[in-house]
């Protein structure tokens, strides 16, 4: 019995210390795990890439998926003919498939789309060793044939060639001809021969067959689309080159051979000819330049990136990214990380928004981009003169030292009012303003629909203009949490106590991680509604602020910003204090301009961030920790009740009721226009 409970103490291990190694082993599985879970649902398209052509590449195996995918409803087409089919839905299978079902049928939705299957005497055609007649091939008369030959003889036609070969208008060479007597009729009969490629029978400036053998072409050489006209290898090679020179429009390439025969203006438009759409198997097939053909590829393959989202399949935002994702199968979230660090929707294929709409995340990225802002600067400072004889478009650019309304039309010198767009008359018997610096009608709310139409757009472009410069302010606390995350790793790498700070490094990425949600907080505020909850959500941003600023600056150096004593306030009486006020308040709306100015410019420096001291950290673990869960906890619990819909009402475009900023700490309603409450400088103690 004494041997069974013997103990070989040499393989003895402490109990403490093996039970410490299984709680790292499952530590180290959890996280393994976690990181295997990131990206569930996605994979992404290839390796790495190392730049556009790679993706490129990527990107066609893709399309050539999505073509195949779209057979089963579409087998007797050619791949080229669904991808045009494709394109018109914007490359989404089940779009596509509600289409066939709305047009009743292949055939039908096939003839909308301007395709169809390929007839059988073209088919016997094709496969035969006969010849065949290219459409393009056009004979004239006899006369016409000896009247064209003798132009080709004349002095007038060897200076149209040769001004035609160096490059010279139209317009020019008729004005040069005119100058040397010839007649108008002969200028521009020669004209039109010189730019034609053939003249019947005889040829003038032509690599094709068919025009020397009076349009007739071997069947093998050509090729007829689907609608059965056929054309040789040389004429696909200039119609298609002269319409991949559209660039867009080439996608677009039908087949222009005329079918009707009325006396009248042909045209597309009302079905004068064929029509039957260019697959890109023709494309492939008889465009000769390499050039051309990769140009037309890259259009192809642009196409489908714009609207590949629609396939399940994004391309990463970041700025040196070039990475394509694809949702392989049902995913619980719809966020991507990339490995460059950039998180991205699957959905719409921007950076991550949740818990906001994709349609308000694409509205507020369109309101940055520099076509809506000058539509909107357009709309704020322009206007018509509102007398009705003259209605010349009037600019100007209303600064903070230039308030007056009184407008005087340049044109036909009719007083208005710039606010309110009416007639202006200050004093007298028919005076309908009291002022030149504010308007009745304005403040009454008695205007016209372009008065309020203006006003709209100018509290949406300052509520942008805030919640803008926020989401930078957050960008730039990225920048710094990165930098001084690389600065710590630079510091530890020669350390053996780099494990001891793995803490610090949790809190970095927490923070960046809040960070970027303190972020997306701002689209989300612009297009709350004005409710009950607005109140409530404004109180939750406070408290969200003290937790955030607790710990940030926790791990940085940087003291909290505080006001400075305004200058001229101290022992002065109140109102030399409200007009010190005053004149520093306007002086900060001048440096916030300025700086606007130079972000424009592109000038912008990165404060850089300065690292505490390993002592401060190593002292300030616990708090540190606590800091990190609370602001991860803090910040789990708000946006689950965002998601919910309990603390905001996301509306699809601004509530035009939020006519300012709320101020959580003295409980002041500011204009958009401010980006700083008064309350920051009446608090400071002199």
């Amino acid at each position: 019995m004494a041997d069974e409970f013997d103990i070989d103490f040499e393989e003895w291990i402490d109990e403490d210390e093996c039970q410490e190694e299984e709680k790292k082993d499952v530590e180290e599985e959890k996280a393994k795990n976690q990181k295997q879970e990131v990206n569930f649902g996605y994979e992404q398209l290839g390796e790495a890439p190392e730049g556009s052509a790679k993706a490129s590449e990527l990107l066609t195996i893709e399309m050539d998926k999505v073509t195949a995918q779209a057979a089963s409803t579409m087998a007797d087409f050619t791949q080229g003919q669904r991808q045009i089919a494709l394109r018109k839905c914007n490359w989404d299978i089940s779009t596509l498939e509600s289409d066939i079902k709305t047009a009743g049928g292949v055939e039908a939705f096939a003839k909308e789309t301007g395709i169809s299957s390929l007839t059988k005497a073209s088919q016997n055609l094709r496969d035969s060793d006969s010849t065949t007649k290219c459409v393009d091939y056009i004979q004239i008369s006899t006369s016409d044939y000896k009247a064209n030959k003798k132009i080709l003889k004349s002095s007038l036609y060897k200076i149209v060639s040769s001004r035609l070969a160096r490059g010279e208008s139209q317009a020019s060479i008729i004005g040069f001809c005119r100058k040397k007597k010839y007649k108008a009729p002969d200028i521009l009969k020669a004209l039109q021969v010189a730019q034609s490629n053939t003249i019947g029978g005889f040829v003038v400036e032509t690599s094709s067959k068919c025009d020397s053998r009076r349009g007739k072409t071997d069947a093998r050489t050509g090729a007829p689309l689907h609608c059965g006209h056929w054309r040789c290898k040389e004429h696909w090679d200039l119609f298609l080159t002269s319409q991949v020179g559209e660039g867009v429009g080439s996608l677009q390439t039908r087949c222009n051979f005329l079918i009707c025969h009325r006396a009248h203006v042909h045209t597309w438009k009302d079905g004068c000819f064929c029509g039957e759409r260019v697959p890109k198997e023709i494309f492939e097939r008889f465009v000769g330049a390499n050039k051309v053909k990769m140009r037309f590829k890259e259009i192809v393959t642009k196409n489908f990136a714009d609207y590949s989202k629609n396939s399940g399949v994004v391309l990463c935002p970041g700025s040196s990214c070039n990475r394509w994702w694809k949702r392989t199968h049902k995913a619980e979230s719809d966020e991507i990380c990339c490995p460059c660090g950039t998180d991205l929707c699957s959905k719409c294929g921007l950076s991550a928004h949740d818990p906001l709409p994709c349609a308000n995340a694409m509205d507020f990225k369109a309101r940055g981009q520099e076509d809506a802002q000058t539509r909107i600067w357009r709309e704020l400072n322009t206007a018509t003169c509102p007398n009705e004889k003259c209605g010349v478009v009037i600019e100007r650019y209303i600064t903070n030292e230039d308030h007056c309304l009184h407008m005087i039309c340049s044109q036909c010198k009719y007083h208005w009012c710039w606010a309110c767009r009416q007639r202006f008359k200050v004093g007298g018997g028919d005076a309908n303003h009291t002022s030149y610096y504010k308007c009745t009608y304005l403040q009454s709310g008695s205007v016209g629909e372009e008065v309020k139409k203006r006003e709209q757009i100018l509290r949406e472009s300052q509520m942008f203009k805030f919640y803008k410069a926020r989401m930078d302010e957050c960008e730039d606390d990225i920048k710094q949490l990165k930098l001084l995350k690389n600065q710590l790793i630079n510091t530890l790498a020669s350390s053996e106590e780099v494990h001891e700070y793995d803490f610090l490094f949790q809190a970095i990425d927490k923070l960046i991680t809040a960070t970027k949600r303190k972020r997306i907080l701002n689209p989300v505020a612009f297009y709350s509604a004005h409710d009950s909850k607005k109140k409530l959500f404004e109180f939750q941003l406070k408290y969200m602020e003290e937790h955030y600023d607790k710990l940030f600056d926790a791990l940085l150096a940087k003291a909290p910003h505080q006001p400075s004593p305004i200058p001229g306030t101290q022992g002065a009486d109140p109102k030399a204090k409200n007009v010190a006020k005053k004149a520093l308040l306007e002086k900060l709306a001048q440096l916030t301009k300025l700086k606007q100015t130079k972000l424009k410019q592109k000038i912008h420096v990165e404060p850089k961030p300065v690292m505490r001291s390993l002592e401060h950290y190593k002292k300030s673990r616990d708090d540190i920790k606590e800091a990190t869960q609370s602001v991860t906890d803090f910040f789990g619990k708000l946006f689950k009740m965002v998601r919910e819909g309990k603390l905001v009402t996301i509306l699809e475009s601004p509530d035009p009721n939020n006519k300012g900023w709320y101020c959580s700490k003295c409980q002041r309603n500011n204009e958009f226009g401010k980006s700083v409450c008064e309350c920051a400088w009446t608090t400071v103690k002199p």
